[in-house]
């Protein structure tokens, strides 16, 4: 007979549950087993793992777990390659260019021109080492290597033998410089008006065959150049002459040249006043990245006002001062000439197919001056310019003749080299050196209605300072790819 429920014992009833129940006892056992496996994880890695943070004081720091919005996705900029703001132009749109400056892109000068810092403007006293050095006929250190090739009278002589130059030319050139010296102003000015551009161009000529203050036949004359310059400018805080029509192209005419002689120099003298002229230009920069006449900021920009601009402003990119604003101000200026750039490669006067012949040497060096490349547009130039020539020959006394033209048109197939340059080079050089008169000087050309013929000493000096930089290409700025 069966024992009663009661009297049985705690194990014996376990016992015989757990054989009617092998479902159970399995599921049991397989419980166990985990739960000590996944003890034994648990007191392993507490054991083997370091902290994710120890405290230099030895003591481990525990965060509270708390849920924390993500961080904003920051891009990655260590690779961004910067590219001005495109100006809002009334034409389709451009690519933007590299920039080459370090300088912030939100730079805003200041509405009023400040003071230029009063400076000496005796230019008898300090030169440094280099000026000194180069005034003996050797190169002068420290000068970017564009404008080594002026350096002396050896760096020269190897300029022209490498770019084709001939005696004659130099020749040409030295009768040009001693009649500037025969006919400068006892002030130091040159001509009768217009005395900013035209001091500014002589100037010019004399630097671009490495003449400064210690040069011994030219010296004098340079130093006396200067000295206007450099009282001029100081006087107009800045301003070589007030900004009207003509005032445009004479301010940075003056301000390229002052550029130049401080690049060649390092006269600290001149140094504040070529920072405040550059100033001037950048907040004369309309807002397509052109220039105007009297720096207004209307619609339209003029390529031929833009031209002296970019050359000013390449001049005070040279110098190594810094600049603020004269970086971002080519860069704009780069947008505006493709805007002025029609599908044949010509540069026009206000909009893109809006040209004639003298503008297209413009667009062409001002583009090759600061991005160095000889990329699409430039190329494409170099071809319209080339084509216009067979439409406007290159001859002196021919109705055709632009000495504007022709100036940017030398410097830039120089820069572009090869066929292009060699074709310029026999159609330019002999013309201009032949068409000189015996006392140095240039006379009228056989052009139409162009101002350059006009009688007086003015248009003189502006024929004969176009022509020597012409003929000291050579040597003047070499081509360069950097």
């Amino acid at each position: 007979m069966d024992e009663a429920p009661e009297s049985k014992s705690f194990t014996k009833r376990l016992q015989e549950r757990l054989a009617a129940s092998r479902f159970f006892t399995f599921s049991l056992l397989l419980h166990v087993i985990i739960v000590v496996l996944a003890g034994s994880v648990v007191l392993f890695k507490a054991v083997m793992d370091p902290p994710d943070f120890v405290a230099e004081n030895g003591g481990g720091l525990v965060a509270e777990t708390e849920t924390t919005a993500p961080p904003e996705d920051k891009p990655d900029v260590s690779q961004e390659v910067f590219t001005p703001d495109t100006p809002e132009i009334s034409a389709p749109t451009v690519d933007a260019i590299t920039t080459t400056s370090t300088v912030q892109t939100n730079f805003k000068m200041a509405n009023v021109p400040t003071q230029v810092r009063p400076v000496s403007t005796d230019m008898s006293k300090t030169m440094t080492t280099a000026a000194k050095s180069m005034a003996k006929g050797s190169g002068g250190a420290g000068v970017p290597s564009a404008m080594g090739g002026r350096m002396g009278g050896t760096q020269r002589t190897a300029a022209m033998m490498k770019q084709g130059g001939k005696e004659k030319s130099e020749k040409a050139v030295m009768a040009g410089l001693r009649w500037l010296k025969q006919t400068q102003n006892a002030d130091g000015s040159w001509a009768a008006e217009h005395k900013a551009a035209m001091s500014g161009f002589a100037t010019l000529c004399f630097l671009g065959h490495g003449e400064t203050p210690e040069s011994p036949e030219f010296g004098p004359t340079v130093k006396k150049g200067l000295d206007w310059l450099l009282a001029t400018g100081t006087a107009g805080q800045g301003a070589f002459a007030a900004p009207s029509q003509p005032g445009v192209y004479e301010h940075a005419i003056a301000a390229y040249a002052m550029g130049e002689y401080y690049t060649m120099t390092k006269d600290d003298r001149v140094a504040e006043l070529v920072k405040q002229a550059n100033t001037i230009i950048v907040q004369g920069q309309d807002p397509q990245g052109g220039w105007q006449y009297a720096y207004a900021k209307g619609p339209e920009s003029d390529t031929s006002v833009a031209g002296w601009q970019i050359q000013s402003l390449k001049a005070a990119h040279l110098t190594g001062l810094g600049i603020p604003g004269v970086d971002e101000a080519l860069d704009k200026a780069m947008l505006n000439l493709k805007r002025m750039q029609a599908e044949d490669g010509s540069f026009g006067y206000r909009k893109a197919g809006d040209h004639d012949y003298s503008l297209t040497g413009v667009g062409v060096l001002c583009t090759y001056f600061w991005k160095q490349d000889k990329d699409k547009s430039v190329k494409n130039g170099i071809e319209s310019l080339l084509r216009m020539t067979e439409k406007y020959p290159v001859k002196y006394k021919g109705a055709s003749a632009d000495l504007y033209a022709w100036y940017y048109n030398t410097q830039a197939c120089l820069m572009f080299g090869g066929s292009a340059w060699n074709k310029w080079n026999r159609l330019f050089q002999d013309e201009i050196a032949d068409s000189q008169s015996p006392d140095g000087s240039w006379p009228p050309t056989g052009g139409k209605g162009h101002k350059e013929n006009d009688a007086g000493i003015t248009s003189q000096t502006y024929r004969t300072t176009l022509c020597i930089l012409m003929l000291e290409v050579f040597y003047r700025y070499m081509p360069i790819n950097k």
